[in-house]
């Protein structure tokens, strides 16, 4: 139809570069003359502060979810306000997370962060707390080239389901770049080529991707047959019971390591029409479907999110964002519903015949959900979550 594609993929290989940690701008000089009070201001007497542009180390979570990546940037002014910003923007702090003071007392630092902080840590396991909490220690700690430092919430000791931290915390160990590719590197992603394919019959019309020349027959076999049986076999087992059946698909990901198909799919049933949408996608490295579950700590930010008002968008423009929101909040009080709605999106490959609660996708890197809810809101929406996934 619309989609003859041919793709040869190679192997890319991504490094890390670190970078010197950078004092703290200094402050303006002492001794400055001071204007007395109603005096106009000339153009010598007033100088405008221009934040001085400094490097930084941001510290996240890895590939894997269990030590840190990181990554150097710019930004303009050191400040512990532009740090939790860029924080925000790689899951180390929720993006309600606001400072509320800041010292620092040659090498130790306090930082006392708003109740949105405490609330996000409260969410993760093990392994997703210590990626947090480093990830805020180390990036605070080599910006500003201390030895310690620490963390309040709202004034007080912050407190998790797995520790008080009530006193200063010194640096977290660091995955290094070598180490953390070193798994990567035994692991070569399957090297493929898609084909479209189309079902035309019993007044079905229906366009689906499938995987050609891997060089692991058994996982092609596997994925094909599952993606075959959840466009053309869902047509095949209501045949009779439609006046029509038609499904397409768009490739929203399509790299070395990762595939995502989206499947725009309707049925007309005694002239009534029905619109849906479903997606899969494919890890190449470990050689697997990939479920919203498989996400890890990035699914405690997006529930997190969309249970507390914070970042998401509804990618259908005609949906009431308030009528959508007091529903889910109905549906889904808090973060743990939406953790547990979660664990059960995706279609599992070994059990095809259980319909999901929704499906996921990925695009430029961001994580999307699809979700199933009333008719009156949409019937299925896309969810474009904010959060980045590797």
């Amino acid at each position: 139809m619309k989609k003859k594609i041919a793709i040869f993929m190679g192997v890319l290989i991504f490094a890390m570069v670190g970078c010197e940690s950078q004092p703290i701008t200094p402050q303006a000089p002492v001794g400055d003359t001071v204007q007395a009070e109603g005096e106009q201001a000339t153009e010598e007497q007033v100088q405008e502060e221009v934040a001085e542009p400094v490097n930084v180390v941001i510290y996240y979570s890895n590939v894997q979810a269990d030590g840190f990546a990181t990554k150097e940037m710019q930004i303009e002014g050191l400040t512990p306000e532009n740090l939790i910003a860029e924080l925000a923007k790689v899951n180390i702090v929720s993006i309600d997370t606001e400072v509320k003071s800041f010292t620092q007392d040659g090498k130790s630092l306090t930082l006392d962060l708003s109740k949105g902080f405490g609330q996000y840590i409260n969410m993760m396991g093990s392994s997703g707390e210590y990626v947090v909490m480093g990830g805020l220690v180390n990036t605070f700690l080599d910006a500003y080239d201390a030895e310690q430092i620490l963390i309040t919430v709202e004034g007080n000791a912050l407190e998790s389901g797995h520790a008080i931290y009530d006193k200063p915390l010194g640096f977290y160990e660091v995955v290094s770049a070598e180490e953390e590719t070193t798994d990567a590197e035994t692991k070569e992603p399957l090297t493929y080529r898609l084909k479209d394919e189309a079902y035309n019959h019993n007044n079905a019309e229906i366009y689906y991707p499938q995987f050609a020349e891997m060089p692991d027959g058994g996982v092609q076999d596997e994925w094909n047959a599952a993606i075959r049986e959840l466009t053309v076999g869902a047509a095949e087992s209501i045949r009779g019971e439609y006046d029509s059946y038609e499904i397409d698909y768009t490739i929203m990901t399509c790299d070395t390591e990762f595939v995502s198909f989206v499947f725009e799919r309707e049925t007309v049933i005694n002239g009534r029409v029905v619109e849906d949408t479903f997606a899969v996608s494919f890890d190449l490295v470990e050689r697997k479907n990939v479920r919203l579950s498989d996400w890890g700590e990035a699914v405690d930010t997006v529930a997190y999110n969309l249970a507390n008002h914070g970042y998401y968008k509804i990618l259908d423009a005609d949906v009431d964002r308030e009528a959508y929101d007091e529903y889910m909040k109905m549906t889904l009080p808090d973060a743990e519903e939406y953790k547990r709605q979660f664990s059960k999106y995706d279609y599992d490959f070994a059990d095809l015949e259980t319909e999901p609660l929704g499906t996921s996708y990925v695009k430029d890197g961001v994580l999307i959900i699809i979700m199933d809810v009333p008719e009156a809101l949409g019937g299925t929406l896309e969810i474009e979550t904010g959060v980045e996934v590797h």
